[in-house]
């Protein structure tokens, strides 16, 4: 199943030079800590952004790592947590309007 992040704007800087990173580099992982394990994503589903008030990118997940740590190449900072999603096929996506939130959800649309 699907699920949704949201993108807190303190991060809205470094997820926008994530991105064009990723388009310019495609063979780069998108890479999100959570900090709890979503059990009903598989490989193959699709993680949702939310990104300045809707849903804005897409990546499909190709792996889903428990209690890592991962450092980002693009901001330098190294992510640790209880969950770490990984993706590729960034995708910019014409979503729903939606406010930010905490944590994760599964998508419903």
């Amino acid at each position: 199943m699907d699920i949704i992040v949201a993108v807190p704007k303190s991060e809205y800087e470094n997820f926008a030079k994530e991105v064009e990173e990723i388009k310019q580099d495609p063979e780069l992982q998108k890479v999100w800590t959570l900090s709890r394990i979503p059990k009903e994503l598989k490989l193959g589903s699709r993680m949702y952004f939310v990104y300045d008030g809707r849903v804005a990118y897409s990546v499909r997940v190709t792996n889903i790592k428990k209690d890592s740590t991962i450092k980002c190449e693009t901001t330098d900072r190294t992510w640790g947590g209880r969950c770490q999603v990984f993706g590729d096929d960034l995708r910019e996506e014409q979503g729903p309007e939606m406010r930010g939130f905490q944590g994760f959800r599964y998508r419903r649309w």
